[in-house]
């Protein structure tokens, strides 16, 4: 699977639909914000990256879907930046449909407390987070699920997992 094919595979298991609001943690270059822009239609996604570079690199690579106001970029870290900020780039009143990372070690590694406080403040009420991690080569290295299984449920959160080759996406829910 070529590299940003992978974005494909991501958005097809997470249900993204057009029109939806979608905040992406650590979008690095770009490469996922201009696949999933396209089928967002009148939606929009908004990426926010610690990482002044990346984030020039990503305005590059998005400049059509910047102009077009599908694409936002904000700079700053997550669980740092205040959820307002990143709500500032949707209309006034909305929140986000589906918050998502791809290969955003802080899920994977540690408690990232502040971080899920963060998308609680962003996500819709219905919406959905995923956590996703892989590079789309063969052979390349994944994480082991188990270890985010307890990370999410340390942050109150079921998790599930979608795998194929060497993807994983886990969709984490909301312990009732």
């Amino acid at each position: 699977m070529a590299d940003d094919a992978r974005f494909d595979w991501f958005a097809d298991t997470m249900g993204v639909r057009a029109g939806e609001r979608v905040l992406e943690l650590g979008p690095g270059s770009g490469a996922s914000l201009t696949r999933l822009a396209a089928r967002l239609g009148n939606g929009r996604i908004v990426g926010v990256d610690r990482s002044a570079t990346a984030l020039a690199q990503a305005e590059r690579r998005c400049a059509a879907e910047i102009a077009a106001g599908q694409v936002r970029l904000v700079e700053g870290e997550i669980g740092t930046v205040r959820a307002d900020r990143l709500l500032d780039e949707l209309e006034p009143g909305q929140r986000f449909d589906l918050v998502f990372a791809v290969n955003v070690n802080l899920f994977w590694t540690g408690p990232a407390t502040a971080a899920w406080s963060t998308i609680r403040e962003c996500l819709a009420p219905d919406g959905r987070i995923w956590l996703c991690y892989g590079y789309g080569t063969p052979n390349s290295p994944t994480p082991r699920t188990a270890q985010l299984a307890d990370r999410c449920a340390a942050a109150g959160y079921h998790c599930s997992t979608v795998t194929t080759d060497n993807l994983v996406a886990a969709r984490a829910t909301p312990v009732t």
